[in-house]
C-alpha cells in the first residue's frame, strides 16, 4: 500500500446631495475605478497608513503562518492548522532547475480564516465588485534556503479544510492585487471545490489524517481562497454605502473597512476623490445586514486613531464616524478579536 508522510474628508449636507447624484451616475457608468484622494489645497497631510498596516501584518504573522520541511520528493501530508491539511504531490519542484541543496524544501502556509486575520492580510473578500463569504484564505510559499520556488509544471497541491457543516457552491479563487479571481472564470459553475470526507494513510509512526469538509487542488502558491458569492441576494436588495470622516483623515493616512457581522466577509472602502468619502460604490452591500465599520489611521509614527461603529445597512447609507486616539495594542487586539 502507498503511504503518505505527515508532516479609510469630510462631507457636509451639500456633499451628501452630490453623493446621491453621483451614485446614480456611477452605477450607470459600468463602475470605473475610483481615483485616490487628492488632498485639499494647502491641507497638510500627516501620517502614513502603510506603516500601521505593515506593523499589524508583522505582529500577527507568527500566529497565522506555519512552516514545514519537505524532503525533495514530496508525497506528504501536513496538518498546518487545526482546520487545514495540505498534501504535497510527489516531485512537486523541478529538481533540474532547483536541486534542493539542503535535502529539503521549506513550505510556508499562511492561514486566514477569521475576519481580523483577513483584514490585516490585506485582500478583502470581494471579487470583481461582488461580495464573497470566505471559508479560508491561504498563502503558500516554497523556498530552497532563501530562494523562492514555483511548483513544477502540472503539479497541484491538494488542500483540505475541515468543516462539520460545509456549504454548497464554494469556489476556488486566486489572489490578484487586492481582488480575488475565480480559477475557472465562470460564476455559473462551482466544480473545483468539493465537499467530502478524507482518510490519508500515514507511515507506521503516525496516525492517519482524517476529516470532513472542503477539498480543492491549487497550482498557485501565492494567495488562494475558498469562497462563495452572495449571489442569492436580488439587485434591488443591495446598495452602495459610504463613510464620512473628519477632514484630516485621508486615504494617505487612513484605511476603512466594512465587516459583515454575521458572515466571514471584509470589504475595503477606498477613498473616493469626487465624493470626499470612503465608499463601497458598486452597490454590492445587502440591505438590512448588520455591519461594523472599522477605521484605522496613523497620524505620525506611534500616533494612532481608531473607530469601530455598528449599524444596519439602509439605502444609500452614509455613516459619519469620528475616530479617537487609541493605543496600538488596543487596535490590534480588537481586530484580532473580530
Amino acid at each position: 500500500m502507498n503511504t503518505t508522510r505527515i508532516y479609510r474628508i469630510k462631507s457636509r449636507e451639500m456633499n451628501k446631495f452630490f453623493y446621491l447624484i453621483g451614485m446614480i451616475v456611477m452605477m450607470m457608468s459600468c463602475g470605473k475605478d475610483i481615483d485616490e484622494f487628492i488632498p485639499r489645497e494647502n491641507q497638510e497631510v500627516v501620517g502614513d497608513i502603510s506603516r500601521l498596516t505593515s506593523r499589524l501584518k508583522e505582529d500577527i504573522s507568527g500566529q497565522i503562518s506555519y512552516t514545514v520541511s519537505v524532503p525533495c520528493f514530496g508525497n506528504q501530508a501536513f496538518e498546518v492548522d487545526k482546520d487545514v491539511v495540505i498534501v504535497i504531490p510527489y516531485d512537486f519542484v523541478d529538481l533540474t532547475q532547483n536541486p534542493c541543496t539542503n535535502g529539503f524544501f521549506d513550505v510556508t502556509v499562511t492561514v486566514c480564516d477569521k475576519k481580523g486575520e483577513i483584514l490585516i492580510a490585506g485582500i478583502p473578500t470581494t471579487s470583481e465588485h461582488k461580495l464573497l463569504e470566505s471559508r479560508v484564505e491561504l498563502k503558500l510559499e516554497i523556498k530552497d534556503g532563501d530562494k523562492q520556488l514555483k511548483l513544477a509544471h502540472g503539479k497541484k497541491i491538494r488542500i483540505l479544510v475541515n468543516d462539520s457543516d460545509p456549504i454548497d457552491r464554494m469556489e476556488l479563487f486566486y489572489g490578484q492585487g487586492t481582488d480575488w479571481l475565480q480559477v475557472d472564470g465562470d460564476s455559473a459553475t462551482w466544480s473545483n471545490v468539493a465537499n467530502r470526507e478524507w482518510w490519508i494513510q500515514t507511515d507506521s509512526t503516525a496516525q492517519a489524517i482524517t476529516g470532513f469538509g472542503y477539498e480543492c487542488f491549487s497550482d498557485s502558491i501565492d494567495w488562494i481562497n475558498i469562497d462563495v458569492f452572495f449571489n442569492t441576494i436580488p439587485e434591488d436588495q443591495r446598495t452602495p454605502v459610504c463613510v464620512d470622516l473628519p477632514d484630516e483623515f485621508t486615504n494617505t493616512n487612513t484605511a476603512v473597512f466594512m465587516v459583515l457581522d454575521d458572515y466571514n466577509n471584509i470589504v475595503n472602502l477606498p477613498g473616493d476623490s469626487s465624493l470626499m468619502l470612503f465608499c463601497e460604490h458598486y452597490g454590492a452591500t445587502p440591505l438590512g445586514f448588520n455591519v461594523t465599520f472599522i477605521v484605522v489611521s496613523e497620524m505620525g509614527e506611534n500616533n494612532y486613531f481608531f473607530a469601530a461603529q455598528h449599524t444596519t445597512v439602509t439605502p444609500n447609507l452614509i455613516e459619519t464616524i469620528v475616530p479617537v486616539k487609541t493605543p496600538y495594542e488596543e487596535i490590534k487586539n480588537y481586530i484580532m478579536g473580530l
